[in-house]
C-alpha cells in the first residue's frame, strides 16, 4: 500500500496566499470576527479567504481565549469585544415551528410572514396556510377530536401524571376521571391529591394570585430565617399574566444558612392551614460532574411540591356561595431551595421557558464545550466550575448578549 499524501494546508490568515490578491472591500461597515476557540488553522484560513473573496473585512486577530485561560478574575469568562457585533442566541430548538410562532412579536396574518423563519418546512407552512385561508386545519382538527388526544390531555392535567403514565392508562382502557376515581389504589398520593383538586388545578393561576402566594411564602420564610430571600420564577417572572403553577426559589446570602430551612417553612405554613398537600424531596447532591452534566432529569435541589389553599376575595370563588366557610382555591406551588453560590444558575433554570433553557444548554455544550445546568457552568476539560454572580455573568461566560426574562418566552 502506498502512503497517503497529506493535503496541503491553506495559508494562515494574513499570510502570503491571502494577501497576494486581495478582493475589493464591498462592505466597509461590516467586520467578520472568527471567534471559535477550537477552530483549526486550515478551516480558519478557508473561512477567512472565503469572506475576503466576497468583499468582507475579517478581523483575523480576534481569537478569544479559552474560559480557563482568561485573565479576568471574576469567573474565568471570555472577554467580550469592545465594539462590533455581539453573538446572539436563537431561542428556538430544532424542528419546533410552533415555538417560532409563539416567539413572534405579532400574529401571523399572511403566509409571506413565514419567509425566512427557521424550522418552517413544507408541512408546517402548509398547516399555517390552511389556517389562514379557512380558519381551521383539517389535520389539526382530526387530531384534536381523536379520543386518544382528548384522553391524554385530560390525564396529563392531573398533578403527578406525565405522558408515559397517561398513555399507559389509555392503553389499559381508562378514559375519564371517574374511571380513575373508581381505582384509587392505582394512584400515588400525589395523583390522588391532584385528582381531588382537579377542577381548581386545571384553572389558570392569575398574576395577583401568584403575588398573594409570594406574600404568604415570604412571611413564612422571614419567620423561619430572617434575611432569606424568596424569588418568584417560572412564567410569572417572564411577564406572563397566567400560569399553571407558581414556583418560588428560596436562598440566603450566606452559604449554608439555607440548610434545614424548608421543613421549618412548611411547618409554619401548615400551622396556618394553607397546605392541602406537600411532598418533600431532599437534596440529592452527588459528584459535581453529575450535577453539571446535561440531563433530562430534574435538578438536585431540595424542594417541596405543594398544593396550597389560597383564600379568595368575596365573590371570586370557583364554587360560589355553595362552598361552606371561607372561599378558597387550590393552587400548585413549588418551593425550591438553592445555595447562594448556585442561585444565579438556579434562577436561570427555573425561570425558563423550557424550550429556551434546552436551546441555551445545547448552545453551551455544542458551541462552547461547557455543561450548563441549574447548578452551575462546568468545564469538563478542566473538571472545574466557572463561577458567576448573576444571570448576566452566565450569559457573558457563554459569549451571549443578556436576554431579560421577558424575552425568554420561546
Amino acid at each position: 500500500m502506498l502512503p497517503k499524501r497529506r493535503r496541503a494546508r491553506g495559508a494562515c490568515p494574513g499570510g502570503t496566499a491571502a494577501a497576494s490578491a486581495p478582493a475589493p472591500v464591498r462592505f466597509p461597515d461590516v467586520v467578520i470576527y472568527l471567534v471559535e476557540p477550537r477552530m483549526g488553522r486550515s478551516r480558519r484560513a478557508f473561512l477567512t479567504r472565503l469572506a475576503l473573496s466576497k468583499g468582507f473585512r475579517v478581523l483575523d486577530a480576534c481569537r478569544w481565549p479559552s474560559p480557563r485561560k482568561s485573565p479576568q478574575g471574576w469567573g474565568g469568562c471570555p472577554p467580550m469585544p469592545a465594539s462590533g457585533p455581539r453573538p446572539s442566541l436563537t431561542t428556538t430548538p430544532p424542528s419546533r415551528a410552533a415555538s417560532v410562532l409563539r416567539a413572534l412579536p405579532r400574529p401571523v396574518t399572511a403566509h409571506s410572514q413565514l419567509q425566512g423563519l427557521p424550522h418552517f418546512g413544507e408541512h408546517s407552512s402548509r398547516v399555517v396556510q390552511e389556517l389562514l385561508e379557512h380558519g381551521v386545519c383539517e389535520e389539526v382538527e382530526r387530531v384534536r377530536s381523536s379520543e386518544r388526544f382528548r384522553t391524554m390531555k385530560l390525564f396529563t392535567q392531573i398533578f403527578g401524571v406525565g405522558v408515559r403514565t397517561a398513555d399507559r392508562w389509555y392503553q389499559e382502557g381508562l378514559r375519564t376521571l371517574d374511571d380513575l376515581r373508581q381505582q384509587p389504589r392505582r394512584l400515588t398520593a400525589q395523583q390522588r391529591a391532584g385528582l381531588q383538586h382537579h377542577q381548581d388545578l386545571s384553572t389558570p393561576v392569575q398574576r395577583p394570585e401568584a403575588e398573594a402566594l409570594q406574600h404568604l411564602v415570604e412571611a413564612a420564610v422571614g419567620q423561619a430565617l430572617p434575611g432569606a430571600t424568596v424569588t418568584l420564577t417560572g412564567g410569572f417572572r417572564r411577564g406572563k399574566l397566567l400560569g399553571h403553577d407558581v414556583d418560588f426559589l428560596i436562598s440566603h446570602p450566606k452559604e449554608g444558612r439555607e440548610a434545614g430551612l424548608l421543613p421549618r417553612v412548611m411547618h409554619h405554613l401548615q400551622s396556618q392551614g394553607l397546605v392541602l398537600y406537600h411532598q418533600h424531596q431532599p437534596s440529592c447532591f452527588g459528584a459535581p460532574e453529575r450535577l453539571a452534566r446535561p440531563s433530562r432529569s430534574m435538578d438536585a435541589f431540595e424542594r417541596s411540591l405543594c398544593i396550597f389553599r389560597l383564600l379568595q376575595p368575596p365573590g371570586a370563588a370557583l364554587g360560589g356561595p355553595a362552598k361552606a366557610g371561607p372561599a378558597w382555591k387550590a393552587v400548585r406551588v413549588d418551593l425550591v431551595v438553592a445555595p447562594s453560590s448556585q442561585f444565579p444558575f438556579a434562577l436561570l433554570g427555573w425561570t425558563g421557558s423550557e424550550l429556551f433553557e434546552r436551546e441555551l444548554r445545547r448552545f453551551s455544550r455544542k458551541e462552547k464545550g461547557l455543561w450548563l445546568s441549574s447548578h452551575g457552568l462546568f468545564d469538563p476539560e478542566q473538571g472545574t466550575f466557572i463561577s458567576a454572580a448573576s444571570e448576566e455573568d452566565i450569559f457573558r461566560c457563554l459569549g451571549l448578549r443578556y436576554l431579560p426574562p421577558e424575552q425568554r418566552n420561546a
